[in-house]
């Protein structure tokens, strides 16, 4: 009997992003990370300048929606909010993906080892969306759609993955949050933690597990780094490149909480406080961003969050960013919002149980949700393993995990096939298809769970 090692991931890996405001700080004075959000879309390059000549840093321009983030002194935030083409300044967020537990699990009970063996045996997710499977006959996928994946980046040399690899980008930067082994290599897509190899599988696998869409292309594009760090700029630059290289689909299993209203920082250098702005260019950093993507014919899926948060509740959403942020100098005024779910034409997806219950951690609320797909429960891990959690690669070999970004892909997938079976229709055509072919739930408030019911690929090819 042939020993497999399939490891168990005990916790929400795919925990939703915590977003901290980046700053620095040393004897004698403090600096500040800061999105500019420019009006009309054009960077004022004089901005650039006097924030140079004031001794900051230019870390990263998105000309394309007429971004920028800087490292300044906090001093100079008046004037930067006087300079007319500046249309809203926030501090940039630090966006980490939290990982919790990791254990082995040793599987004896096999005998046969061959293509689609853990999909046969293990994979109820995957046949949930795909009604056992009877959607592969209407439409598998080819590589004339692209996924493109906005990740951990991935291990294209897996075996279930490889076929449908079609390569893709690095965005962290050299030296990124003090990691040197980031040396800025655009090439280096290599997966450092195992999340975004896990997406992939659940999109794009074929081999011993099997995807939504077994034969798409996909095409990795790494924002994280291996302390599962990275930044709102970052994510931005990577659904405009994704998009810029043709991708018909871009799945973001990942997100944060943003705040719209008045934003205020105390250095605590000099202890003077600076009121920031009246509105959160990040959140308009990233509302550029998906419209760039939409407009070019995109579809842009995300995953909900892992917190149990009503995200329709905009004060409890307020207040859980305050209480975060608090420690790091900065206070808001307003209200909260879920990042990038709540941004107009994403495919927001909350997480299901194998009971098609919504899981106990997923977030939720009326108009947040578009559609349910299968994440998960963590339950007991040593009767229930294979029942309650999801399948797919990890590393060179395989894993288990819950969570909202195990939900998401499912939907990406089921888009990228409505793609390639109906053409370039357009990202409000798919989203209606995915929408009206959905299996609906009933009960009271059900839409505050399930939006318009559980993603069903069969349902959606077969119109």
């Amino acid at each position: 009997m042939r020993k497999m090692k399939i490891y168990v991931v005990a916790i929400l890996i795919a925990i939703f992003c915590v977003n901290v405001p980046v700053y620095a700080k040393d004897d004698v004075i403090s600096s500040i990370s800061l999105v500019i959000l420019f009006n009309d879309n054009n960077i004022n390059h004089n901005v650039e300048k006097y924030v140079l000549e004031s001794g900051g840093e230019v870390i990263s321009q998105l000309p394309e929606i007429g971004g920028l983030e800087v490292k300044c002194s906090p001093s100079l935030i008046p004037k930067i909010k006087k300079d007319s083409s500046v249309c809203s300044i926030s501090p940039s967020n630090e966006i980490k993906l939290n990982e919790e537990k990791v254990m082995k699990f040793n599987d004896d009970v096999r005998n046969n080892v061959g293509k689609y063996d853990l999909y046969d045996k293990y994979q109820w997710d995957i046949k949930k969306v795909t009604n056992n499977g009877k959607s592969f006959s209407l439409e598998s996928g080819n590589h004339n759609v692209i996924v493109g994946i906005i990740d951990t980046g991935v291990n294209g040399k897996h075996a279930d993955l490889k076929a449908n690899f079609l390569g893709g980008t690095n965005f962290v930067p050299k030296g990124f949050k003090g990691d040197l082994s980031e040396m800025g290599d655009p090439n280096d897509i290599q997966d450092r933690n195992g999340h975004g190899t896990h997406v992939a599988g659940a999109i794009a696998a074929n081999g011993r597990i099997k995807g939504v869409a077994p034969n798409i292309g996909f095409k990795s594009y790494r924002i994280f780094n291996s302390q599962l760090d990275t930044t709102s700029t970052i994510a931005s630059k990577a659904i405009i490149k994704a998009t810029n290289d043709g991708v018909k689909v871009i799945n973001l299993s990942f997100g944060g909480y943003d705040l719209k209203g008045k934003c205020f920082f105390t250095d605590p250098a000099t202890n003077k406080t600076y009121k920031i702005g009246d509105d959160v260019a990040e959140y308009s950093l990233y509302k550029r961003a998906i419209k760039y993507a939409i407009d070019h014919g995109v579809v842009v899926v995300s995953s909900a969050g892992n917190e149990a948060l009503d995200c329709a509740n905009k004060k409890e959403l307020g207040d859980y960013l305050n209480k975060i942020n608090s420690q790091k100098g900065f206070r808001y005024e307003g209200i909260g919002y879920e990042v990038p779910g709540t941004i107009k034409g994403v495919i927001t997806v909350s997480a299901t149980t194998y009971n098609n219950e919504i899981a106990s951690y997923s977030n939720y609320g009326s108009k947040f949700i578009d559609i349910a797909s299968p994440g998960g429960q963590l339950t007991d891990i040593e009767k229930f393993i294979y029942t309650d959690m999801c399948l797919s690669t990890y590393g060179d070999e395989y894993a288990y995990l819950v969570g909202t970004s195990m939900a998401a892909p499912k939907v990406s997938a089921v888009s990228a096939l409505i793609i390639c079976k109906y053409g370039n229709i357009g990202s409000k055509q798919v989203c209606k298809k995915i929408y009206k072919s959905a299996e609906k739930v009933n009960g009271n408030d059900s839409s505050k769970y399930f939006g318009h019911g559980l993603v069903n690929a069969y349902n959606a090819l077969s119109e």
